[in-house]
């Protein structure tokens, strides 16, 4: 890989990365970019490669980096002179939602749209993403419940009604959104 261990100092608030003296001890530095891109949380090879409109395999050759190559937070990697960011910032835009469930509520709704072999597991699940808070969000991907993130599943959402971020924060909304991901991956695959 191409990119030379050198401290950095970065801070993540709200999404966004702020520079500010020394920290996390061994971050790489990409040297001699025409441009660069500093990893937050959450990120992948393939995130990276999608925020910024480029293949995942040109981002990779411009790193001489495989899908392997292990990522940390802080990270300084070049990126390929075509790279576009598609936003300005990664957080999204929501409305407050209209109504507010309480942990019961949220439970009962799962076990009332999962079938009932699967309503079990699936309140499980949604106690660990969320604690069963349909208003849950985390800065920076995933909303509600079972925690769906919006941008790798809004093109066929639409196709169950949800043609917006703010719907996963209802919690009937967002179980039957799990649910559809449930039926779609064959499985629990999507939270394991």
């Amino acid at each position: 890989m191409s990119l030379l261990r050198k401290p950095l100092a970065a801070l993540v608030v709200a999404g966004a990365l702020v520079f500010s003296g020394p920290a996390p001890a061994g971050a790489k530095v990409a040297t001699g970019c025409a441009k660069t891109y500093t990893v937050v949380p959450n990120d992948s090879w393939n995130r990276i490669a999608s925020k910024v409109n480029v293949t995942m395999s040109l981002l990779l050759k411009v790193n001489k980096a495989n899908t392997k190559s292990l990522l940390l937070i802080g990270d300084v990697i070049c990126l390929p002179r075509s790279a576009t960011s598609k936003t300005t910032s990664t957080a999204l835009k929501l409305k407050a939602p209209e109504k507010r469930y309480t942990v019961k509520q949220s439970a009962a709704i799962i076990r009332e749209i999962w079938p009932d072999k699967l309503e079990d597991r699936a309140v499980a699940i949604a106690k660990r993403e969320s604690k069963l808070n349909a208003a849950s969000y985390n800065g920076g991907c995933c909303l509600g419940l079972f925690q769906i993130h919006w941008l790798a599943h809004r093109s066929w959402l639409k196709d169950i009604g949800i043609t917006s971020a703010s719907q996963l924060l209802d919690a009937r909304l967002n179980a039957k959104a799990g649910y559809a991901i449930y039926k779609r991956s064959n499985g629990w695959g999507a939270w394991n």
